[in-house]
């Protein structure tokens, strides 16, 4: 019996052991995984961590410009006809033409307009069909030029979409079909627009029938013809927009037109001068730049109208720390002619440098300059800023007396750190 005990004792006692061993085996692994996990997690992060922030340099073109409204002054005279009706110009805004040339036509009624324009429709389709009719049969092995001509009518044709020139859009269109056409019926297609020609001819003679009378606009003098009146064209007498002042010109920006009910019987207008004005008030700081006869850059931001160069013609004090700036061009469309009351954008100058965040520039022992990560090494290079707002400066690189550029400035696609601490020349990043 206490034998038997005795054995139990020991065979306890060795489970016991055996219980311990494992738990201390248990405990090293987990230690070890952790210490592996965390070393993981460290080189990750190690990997990943940037104890700085940077951005490239990248050549950039900065205008320092000047936003502000502008009142444009043409030498303008009314068309007048004893006519009330419907309107339909002939020519388009800002065409040039001649005295007694035919400039426009009034209606009755709407519906008579309506015909009338549909009319001038169907004829130019009758002219368009008729054409095709003499290419029929003419064949040609010169394919290349005509694939040329329908890749730039296709140009022309996003050109003018690009531009907002909506008024071009059906003439653009027209140039890509009939290119297009044109080269289908020369290499071997067959076309009969006759059937066609039945068809429209047919259409045009019943609206003939039921068209009603009108009456013909003339010029009374050569000039530019623009198809509407807005009641501004007397606002300031054109010979006296180049010298008008900034009360003048304040004046002009928050008047009132004349009212419509005294225009009825004017059919349009006719700018007789080649050259136009802009008018408007700057700040004198902006104003210090511009001198008497030379050009500047005006956008129009609200208008499909394209950036025009103008001759600048005076620059006046205006008093409260504001100057008068009189503006000419000779420039004339469709966009142009409808310009009046506009907000402008003048472009003083331009600069093209390295954009640089203002963040980034420090000044170290009298220079100022950016730090630049090359590698895993930073570095110091200098900037020469031509031009600053509140953001970004716009540096470029000066040069030697024979033009060559100097080193150890920021040059193009330079890392430059924006955001770091503790930054010095020759600092090694682990």
């Amino acid at each position: 019996m206490k034998e038997t005990l005795q054995d139990e004792t020991r065979e306890q006692n060795k489970i016991v052991r055996l219980n311990r061993k494992k738990k201390k085996m248990t405990r090293f692994y987990t230690v070890l995984a952790i210490i592996v996990v965390a070393m993981c997690i460290y080189q990750v992060f190690k990997i990943n961590y940037n104890p700085v922030k940077t951005e490239i340099a990248f050549e950039k073109t900065i205008s320092n410009a000047v936003t502000t409204q502008g009142f444009v002054v043409r030498d303008e005279t009314y068309i007048k006809a004893n006519a009330v009706g419907t309107l339909v110009p002939l020519v388009a805004d800002g065409k040039r033409v001649a005295s007694g040339d035919d400039v426009a036509v009034v209606f009755n009624s709407e519906e008579s307009a309506r015909n009338y324009a549909k009319i001038r429709a169907l004829e130019e389709d009758i002219a368009y069909f008729e054409s095709l009719k003499n290419k029929i049969g003419v064949q040609t092995s010169d394919v290349e030029s005509m694939d040329d001509r329908i890749y730039a009518a296709c140009e022309q044709y996003i050109f003018g979409m690009q531009t907002g020139d909506v008024e071009s859009f059906s003439a653009y269109e027209d140039a890509v079909c009939e290119a297009i056409t044109s080269r289908q019926l020369s290499t071997g297609t067959v076309i009969d627009p006759t059937e066609k020609l039945t068809a429209l001819k047919s259409e045009l003679a019943a609206l003939q029938a039921q068209s009603g009378g009108y009456i013909t606009v003339k010029a009374d003098n050569p000039g530019y013809y623009i198809g509407h009146v807005d009641g501004y064209e007397t606002a300031l007498d054109y010979d006296k927009a180049k010298t008008a002042t900034g009360e003048e010109i304040q004046a002009l920006l928050s008047g009132t037109p004349v009212p419509a009910e005294s225009l009825q019987n004017c059919m349009g207008k006719l700018v007789d001068s080649f050259n136009w004005y802009l008018l408007c008030v700057i700040d004198s700081q902006s104003a210090a730049s511009l001198s008497s006869g030379s050009r500047i850059t005006v956008e129009f931001p609200l208008s499909s109208a394209e950036a025009i160069s103008a001759e600048v013609v005076s620059v006046q004090n205006a008093g409260a720390d504001s100057a008068a700036v009189v503006l000419r061009s000779n420039l004339m469309n469709p966009q142009y002619a409808g310009l009046r009351k506009e907000q402008i954008r003048l472009v003083l100058q331009n600069f093209t440098g390295y954009r640089v965040n203002n963040k980034a520039i420090r000044e170290v022992e009298g220079e100022k300059g950016v730090f630049i990560l090359s590698g895993n090494i930073i570095k110091f290079k200098k900037v020469n800023i031509a031009y600053s707002d509140e953001t970004y400066s716009v540096c470029v690189t000066p040069k030697d007396d024979n033009g060559n550029p100097l080193a150890g400035y920021v040059s193009l696609y330079d890392e430059i750190i924006v955001e770091g601490t503790d930054l010095y020349d020759g600092k090694i990043l682990g």
